[in-house]
């Protein structure tokens, strides 16, 4: 894959009133008021001690290249079940725990930070980054460059460019998938957003929103798949960016015993949330190659719209006196652990890489033979921490939640098909039929193959759904992990990808013949793995009910072996909110599988 290039800076157009003419930087020699600096910090898996020296490394100008590389992968992959398991959904999750975890590390007060008094030109901000690296489960998967940099607007006011880049490679079987991300902000001196630009970009498929607050308001322009839309967030001035928090603590040390509140915005959500940030104590904390340092504990929670706090999203940071971040740590998918250090020790190679598929896997007690053929199932299901069963796992015809006799928790699931269970409505909502980004089901090229997957089709609706299931199942030939969830009309072109690409293509084909239909996030059994792994397929609604199918397996009576987590449209503001439901079961459900036939 060729390197791409993202524009240096945003992109965007002038906002009205306000012109970026430009940026004063300051060349430094040593560590003062203008960097973010900090000791040279070991890589804690290496013997060799600490990475790099202390060095002023002066803000890069021009545009940024970040590499995306696949290794080559079989054309032809044996139909084994298991390798179709939706692991890119998990590294979607990955990506919006790191814009939580790392991009809201340690939150602003409650109260507001006073506004900047006039000061002398020494006193005015200047330039400063910093760098961390990345583990996951003790491997090192990547790294985080926070810029900020001041600059001028037309009308002689002081402001600031913020800029995270973040670059993660991650493991999937035998394919590598980079996972880039860069989080751009223009702020006030005391961290109000005037502008936004928010980036992601996933194997080859970018996704980004940009907008200008105004008058309260933030008009979002989202933009994937050659699909643009624009919606609108409530945009208070106490709103900060995506890495607010670590410049406010940076700016305003904590104390021990101290509680701090700010609102931020989470990339990839695109939600306003809540970081509360609690200051625990001293710790004296190991920073590999025999470096120890007496650090602020800070445990922090970040809380959605809704009051609830956001799944894997409790973390743990580690600050020194002046507030910076040294360590942070959240037990979401093994241990996502970073380490502040210099730039030689952020990008240097990892010593192993993470598959993301193998450490995804929910082991059961026992192994299940045959699991396509079965047709109902009874699990017994617990979870660590405070999350309830019948939380998780959402009653329908197809899944229900019931307790044992001994006590325990039991999922019964069973096959159901559209003459199964009570009828429901005779309509569902128009987003189940409506294209969107992710679902380009009036892209001409998803509208000719649906034309001829459901051409010998009969003229009802579930006919025409097992017809475009078996289409998909019989086209998307090379099944690999290559393609990191990519939309509907890429995939339309491609005719490649896992169970994901299987399901955009399936929903997108479905509303093009006017059958409503959604993706369903859940966990299927790979006998390959030993356990339980994150899948996705579809539901039609037919018949007034939504049924199951699943063309990355070619099923249409889906079997026992698949359990829902949730199911969505894939549309709206934060279309992948959705999928921090595995972030929530990841290491901490238990599945035994008592009975299954």
């Amino acid at each position: 894959m060729s390197p791409v290039d993202w524009p240096d800076r945003f992109g965007l157009p002038p906002h009205r009133g306000w012109t970026i003419v430009g940026a004063r930087r300051r060349r430094s020699n040593g560590p003062g008021p203008g960097r973010i600096d900090a000791p040279p910090i070991a890589d804690p898996t290496s013997p060799r001690g600490p990475i790099g020296h202390r060095s002023a490394v002066p803000p890069h100008a021009g545009s940024i290249r970040i590499r995306s590389r696949t290794e080559p992968f079989p054309k032809r992959i044996p139909p084994m079940r298991g390798t179709q398991l939706a692991s890119r959904r998990l590294s979607a999750a990955v990506v919006a725990a790191l814009a939580l975890l790392l991009g809201s590390v340690p939150p602003t007060p409650a109260a507001p930070s006073p506004r900047p008094q006039e000061a002398s030109e020494a006193d005015r901000p200047r330039a400063r980054e910093a760098w961390d690296a990345v583990y996951i489960a003790g491997r090192k998967v990547g790294h985080i460059h926070l810029r900020v940099e001041p600059v001028r607007a037309a009308d002689g006011r002081e402001l600031l460019r913020v800029q995270v880049d973040s670059q993660l490679k991650i493991k999937r079987l035998n394919d590598d998938v980079t996972i880039a991300t860069r989080y751009g902000t223009i702020e006030t001196l005391d961290g109000q957003v005037l502008r936004l630009d928010a980036r992601s970009l996933v194997g080859p498929n970018e996704t980004r929103v940009s907008g200008d607050a105004v008058n309260g308001v933030l008009p979002l322009t989202l933009e994937a798949g050659g699909q643009r839309r624009r919606v609108e967030l409530p945009w208070p001035d106490d709103v900060r960016g995506p890495y607010g928090p670590e410049l406010s603590l940076s700016h305003e040390p904590m104390q021990p015993g101290q509680r701090r509140e700010v609102k931020t915005f989470i990339p990839d959500l695109n939600q306003v949330g809540l970081t509360v940030m609690e200051a625990r104590g001293m710790e004296d904390v190991e920073l590999g190659g025999g470096v120890t340092m007496s650090l602020l504990r800070v445990d922090a929670t970040v809380f959605g719209p809704d009051g609830e706090p956001l799944p894997g999203m409790k973390a743990t940071y580690w600050a020194d006196a002046d507030g910076q971040i040294f360590k942070s740590r959240t037990e979401a998918f093994g241990g996502i652990v970073t380490y502040r250090t210099t730039k030689q020790g952020a990008t240097a190679p990892g010593g192993g890489a993470f598959d993301i598929v193998q450490a995804s896997i929910v082991p059961v007690s026992r192994r299940l033979s045959n699991p396509a053929a079965s047709r109902s199932a009874i699990y017994r299901v617990s979870l660590s921490g405070d999350d309830r069963p019948e939380d998780i796992f959402p009653a329908d015809s197809r899944q229900s939640i019931r307790r044992g006799a001994d006590g325990s928790i039991l999922l019964q699931v069973r096959t159901s098909g559209p003459q199964d269970g009570p009828a429901g409505r005779d309509s569902v909502e128009p987003e189940y039929l409506a294209a969107n980004p992710m679902i380009n089901s009036e892209d001409p090229q998803v509208v000719s193959l649906t034309r001829r997957a459901i051409a010998q089709a009969g003229p009802d609706p579930w006919s025409r759904a097992v017809a475009i299931t078996h289409w998909v199942a019989d086209n998307l030939r090379e099944k690999n992990f290559e393609t990191a969830f990519a939309t509907a009309k890429d995939v339309a072109r491609d005719l490649s990808g896992d169970c994901s690409e299987h399901a955009v293509l399936t929903a997108a084909m479905c509303r093009a013949a006017g059958i409503p239909s959604r993706v369903v996030i859940g966990l299927l059994y790979a006998e390959q793995l030993g356990g339980f792994g994150f899948h996705m397929w579809n539901e039609v609604y037919v018949n007034n009910r939504w049924v199951a199918v699943d063309a990355a397996l070619n099923q249409t009576d889906v079997d026992a072996t698949h359990l829902k987590l949730n199911a969505t449209s894939l549309d709206g503001v934060s279309p992948y909110a959705q999928f921090l439901d595995v972030v929530r079961v990841f290491s901490s459900l238990s599945l035994d599988p008592i009975q299954v036939n």
